[in-house]
């Protein structure tokens, strides 16, 4: 469990209908809103993947969502798309990644990502994709992105990536390090 067993939670697992979701709250209105009435439909119908974690009485405390995307050349960072890159670059969008308010402050945040960021990573090594991008909801949370070496796009500040070659080279010399 790791740790999110340290917090009393379960890892990360697909979102189901067993999973509490209406009390869910994290300050964030239009996440709390978005993983009660949308999260399920949206993995029901193929469009994202939402990974929560609960506590024993199935209560989410946290989650993410997952889905492909593309961003156009035109705006990525030019370290992300060279000369000779198609139009349409393949990403995975961090889509959503919230944490309840009763469990802020204790890394969860930061463990969600990084699980995020794994995902990303086992599905790169099936489908194409050259980056991570999210759409961070406001300058505060671009800034916890930008801690983690997300560029900002030229489409604006909250749009930003992270070239997966990058997060693929930082788990080689993580899974290294353990050897």
């Amino acid at each position: 469990m790791g740790e999110f067993g340290q917090l009393g939670l379960f890892s990360p697992e697909l979102l189901t209908r067993d999973h509490k979701v209406v009390g869910f709250a994290c300050g964030r209105p239009a996440l709390d809103t978005w993983l009660r009435d949308m999260a399920l439909h949206n993995q029901l119908e193929n469009y994202t993947r939402t990974f929560v974690v609960r506590n024993a009485a199935m209560e989410v405390k946290g989650y993410y969502a997952l889905c492909a995307g593309v961003l156009f050349r035109k705006d990525a960072p030019k370290a992300l798309a060279r000369h000779g890159s198609p139009a349409e670059l393949p990403v995975a969008l961090l889509a959503r990644l919230a944490v309840h308010n009763d469990v802020k402050g204790n890394g969860l945040g930061q463990a969600l990502l990084a699980h995020a960021l794994q995902s990303a990573c086992l599905a790169a090594r099936q489908v194409a994709l050259r980056a991570i991008m999210v759409d961070a909801l406001d300058e505060q949370a671009a800034e916890l992105y930008r801690r983690h070496h997300f560029q900002e796009t030229k489409i604006g500040p909250l749009k930003l990536v992270l070239p997966i070659a990058d997060v693929l080279a930082s788990t080689e010399l993580t899974e290294r390090d353990k050897g």
